[in-house]
């Protein structure tokens, strides 16, 4: 299920579908592409064993096209984080 990158980062609710139908489903702040959420009897029916569990795999897309505000939110948040993702590879000597 892609979601955006402030979705990621703030968490939402967000429709997914699933065999029945579209289900809310809650995305925890700071989740990560490639994580997946589990909706617990979900997914397909298995005979004699009731319904599935669907597994939803999270994508982060960023968007293509910024508008002019957009793109002024995203630099003030550039010029103002903190964290830094590649701070372990400081250490790596290649």
């Amino acid at each position: 299920v892609p979601i955006t990158p402030d979705e990621a980062v703030l968490g939402a609710k967000i429709e997914v579908p699933t065999p029945d139908g579209a289900v809310t489903v809650n995305i925890p702040a700071g989740i990560r592409s490639g994580q997946s959420l589990r909706l617990r009897g979900k997914g397909w029916p298995k005979p004699k064993e009731g319904r599935g569990d669907q597994m939803v795999k999270i994508s982060i897309v960023p968007p293509k096209d910024l508008t002019p505000v957009e793109r002024e939110y995203y630099e003030k948040i550039n010029a103002a984080r903190t964290f830094n993702p590649r701070s372990n590879l400081q250490q790596i000597r290649l």
